[in-house]
């Protein structure tokens, strides 16, 4: 169960970032680089390879900076007039007017009382699109680090898939983001566009590689990191088995979150502005796979970011622009990420895979004239995205389910629906009678993996000596450390 966020929480009354960082061995200074300094790519791939944050500074001199656009005053006029906004003292979430929100932090208080009952967070609002068309299109910030830009295989889910990773948040000092890590091992940027009354944001954040010592040691204290509903004192941090890095953001400045960073923002002072987005590298897909889903299952907690639909559909991208293009040295690394792709995808298929396949119901045929969409299908305990097998039931539906007569007509996939992991731990349905279904026809799964290992042997000669092709072997689809849970 998760626990409650406790009150009251946490001031940043007489912070400052150099008496924190002063006062515990294990406290750093988060490292900051000049959106100008020639070694800015470089020193972000570094960072995000060695999975410690990084602060890239001064975008707000930039000369292509959007101050009219990037203002209150301009949000008040053209943003969402009815913002979704959290009461941190209780946890609960309303819709204001937007200028009423507006004069509310104006005329609070910068740091939280005991007696008060409300403090108000507008989190997870929608960017507006002029921003977004400014971000994606300015030319500003880098590519690299840009949501579907040059590293984001977000951006390779069919668009009834795509997710909404850009968001708006606003709020004065005291307000706060709980201690947790981003979805499914996704790397997270977040700008500060606007702040006035000296606001600014405290961000306290691990090593990527820390995440496993992070979440045992909150184990111990009693809480669930994965579920986001704790908030970290300094005290906490101080006495930690781990290093913690610290940065106070202002205005024009990105942080970036590496993947598996557990990180806590508490804004601080007056109105700060920041929008936020998150993208999915391949090595992101890789630690989501085999560390984050693993996790979700345990706690419950729903997937979002579809990560097997997100390998698959990037290997059949990636098998175009092999096909595509001549096998010289430039194809080096676009095979590559093919090649770690399709590895990827046997292990998603030796978990979905039954011998029994072609006997069992399927959601989608061969002969269906026009693509089924499986996005919208998710395991009713778990929360995990079901790409290709799942358990599901017609029967034990609850009476709300049931808007009419016709509505009894129950399609696959409409159902209670439970993921392999759960059913083989026991769980089911109330009558006990699911059976099992499949998305999609397997052999054309197979034949898409096949055809990305051919488009590999173009560029490496004995690939597929060392892959294999699935469809003529499918007993190769399972391992010998592994077995299908049908």
């Amino acid at each position: 169960m998760a626990d409650a966020i406790p009150s009251p929480r946490i001031t940043t009354r007489d912070w400052s970032l150099n008496d924190i960082i002063e006062s515990s061995p294990n406290f750093h200074r988060m490292t900051r680089l000049h959106y100008s300094a020639p070694s800015l790519r470089a020193s972000m791939s570094q960072h995000e390879a060695s999975g410690t944050p990084l602060i890239i500074h001064g975008w707000n001199r930039h000369p292509h900076w959007p101050k009219s656009l990037f203002n209150i005053e301009w949000l008040r006029k053209h943003g969402d007039q009815n913002p979704t906004v959290r009461n941190v003292h209780d946890w609960s979430d309303s819709q204001i007017p937007l200028p009423d929100f507006i004069e509310k932090m104006r005329t609070s208080s910068p740091y939280a009382t005991p007696q008060e009952k409300e403090r108000l967070y507008g989190k997870d609002g929608d960017c507006p699109a002029e921003w977004t068309k400014w971000l994606t299109e300015g030319g500003v910030i880098p590519d690299e680090v840009l949501f579907n830009g040059s590293d984001d295989f977000l951006k390779f889910l069919p668009e009834s898939a795509k997710v909404q990773t850009l968001m708006c948040y606003m709020g004065i000092g005291d307000t706060f983001t709980p201690f947790h890590k981003d979805l499914c091992a996704s790397s997270g940027q977040n700008l500060m566009c606007y702040s006035e009354n000296g606001g600014s944001s405290f961000w306290f954040m691990t090593k990527a590689s820390d995440a496993p010592t992070v979440v045992s040691h909150f184990h111990k204290l009693g809480h669930e990191v994965d579920l986001e509903s704790h908030v970290v004192t300094l005290e906490e941090l101080r006495t930690a088995p781990f290093d913690v890095y610290i940065a106070e953001q202002r205005l024009g400045e990105l942080v970036l979150v590496p993947p598996r960073s557990c990180h806590q923002v508490v804004n601080s002072g007056g109105i700060t502005i920041k929008t936020s987005w998150s993208r999915m590298s391949l090595d992101g897909l890789c630690v989501a796979a085999y560390h984050e889903l693993p996790i979700y299952h345990r706690v419950c907690r729903q997937e979002i970011y579809k990560v097997k639909s997100n390998i698959y559909h990037a290997m059949d991208h990636y098998t175009r622009v092999v096909e595509q293009t001549e096998p010289e040295i430039e194809l080096a690394t676009p095979a590559s990420k093919l090649k770690q792709l399709i590895r990827l995808f046997d292990d998603v298929l030796a978990q979905e895979y039954t011998s029994q396949h072609a006997s069992l119901a399927h959601i989608s045929n061969v002969s269906d004239s026009e693509p089924i969409s499986f996005d919208g299908i998710h395991c009713d305990f778990c929360g995990a995205d079901i790409f290709q097998s799942f358990f599901e039931c017609g029967k034990c539906l609850p009476l709300s389910s049931w808007n009419s007569e016709e509505s009894r007509i129950v399609l696959l996939g409409d159902g209670l629906v439970l993921c392999p992991s759960c059913y083989v731990e026991g769980r089911t349905c109330q009558c006990g009678e699911m059976q099992p279904v499949q998305c999609r026809v397997v052999d054309e799964l197979l034949q898409r993996r096949d055809r990305a290992v051919k488009a590999i042997c173009r560029f490496e000669s004995l690939a597929d000596q060392e892959l294999g092709y699935f469809s003529e072997h499918p007993k190769w689809v399972l391992s010998s450390h592994q077995r299908a849970l049908f």
